[in-house]
């Protein structure tokens, strides 16, 4: 993603002042503040923009959470959990920890980690809910914390987290579709919790951050959160997991068109095009990768057919499927079987 190009829907703009408005505070210095004299619900602007407003309401409310919650959170708190948080050793310790800090510090939002593991499911939950929901209308604190967690997540251990889901328990809003650069990932709409998921695998990789350079991501937030992922590939992954969960289901044969692939992660199929190419690649490479694999999987079965693992993996002719095994791996399907 180019961070010179990369705009953001101006709605984050609009709810951060939204907030200020119903404490009082003077919104048209806020939005000068930043270069703005008015906000309308088309307008799309960088995300150094929403960082340098989110900054400036932090200061004058003196707020992490920007007015959104009954008691205001004192600047610095995010600071003092995440200084402790590099002092521990994996990424489990951490999560624990920052779930810990918050349920003790205040009693207007609850904070939860958990883990799960079962023949079913092997996953990992940060979840937050706040106990006046009233207080967050257009959902920015809940958007904007487990934002903020999931991309942290990912700095502490300096390493991918991918999520496997994120849940919400309102309706999808009017800039669902922004959701898709912030939580790649499938997002569950009027569920229980509002949740970030990810696999348990994730949760034993080591803290890697120093002091200084906590320092400098504090400096700079949240300018990094709001910009891009730090591994870009993340979305490409997420839409690999989906197509591989749905061919897992069926076939090869019946994989997802890619309008049905986009409607799942709450895009239009050109926008699903563009997040691809900017990670350099395709819903064509994907579909081509799952069709490589589940060969390479099929041709060690002896037992079956070359021509049978031809229709498998969704070709037609036995000539097609040998041209295209042979442009992935650089041999035919019968010369890979016999090595």
């Amino acid at each position: 993603m180019n961070n010179k190009t990369h705009t953001i829907t101006a709605y984050y703009a609009q709810a951060v002042i939204e907030g200020a408005k119903r404490l009082n505070y003077d919104t048209d210095s806020l939005l000068q503040s930043v270069g703005l004299t008015e906000i309308t619900s088309d307008q799309r602007v960088a995300p150094q923009v929403i960082t340098q407003l989110i900054q400036s309401v932090w200061k004058q409310l003196d707020d992490e959470f920007m007015g959104f919650t009954s008691q205001p959170c004192k600047q610095g708190v995010f600071a003092m959990m995440a200084r402790q948080s590099i002092q521990c050793r994996t990424l489990r310790e951490a999560l624990t920890h920052g779930a810990q800090f918050y349920h003790l510090i205040r009693n207007d939002l609850g904070v939860s980690f958990i883990e799960v593991d079962n023949d079913k499911e092997n996953e990992a939950i940060f979840s937050i809910q706040l106990n006046d929901e009233s207080l967050d209308p257009e959902h920015l604190l809940i958007e904007f914390f487990l934002l903020v967690w999931h991309r942290f997540a990912i700095w502490l251990v300096g390493n991918k987290v991918p999520l496997k889901y994120a849940d919400f328990k309102y309706s999808p809003p009017a800039h669902v579709k922004e959701y898709s650069l912030f939580f790649p990932c499938h997002c569950r709409f009027n569920q229980t919790k509002n949740s970030i998921v990810f696999d348990r695998s994730a949760l034993s990789l080591p803290i890697k951050r120093s002091e200084k350079e906590l320092h400098e991501f504090l400096k700079k937030s949240p300018a990094d959160l709001l910009s891009k992922p730090l591994f870009s590939n993340t979305f490409t992954s997420q839409v690999m997991t989906y197509m591989g969960e749905t061919i897992n289901e069926g076939s090869l044969n019946s994989m997802p068109l890619i309008e049905d692939v986009a409607s799942y992660f709450n895009m239009s199929s050109r926008n699903l095009r563009r997040r691809l190419s900017e990670e350099h690649s395709s819903y064509q490479s994907i579909k081509d990768t799952l069709r490589k694999n589940h060969a390479i999987k099929l041709l060690t079965d002896n037992e079956l057919a070359i021509n049978q693992i031809s229709r498998e993996v969704g070709f037609n002719e036995p000539a097609a499927f040998t041209r295209a095994f042979k442009q992935w791996t650089g041999q035919t399907p019968r010369n890979f079987r016999q090595l």
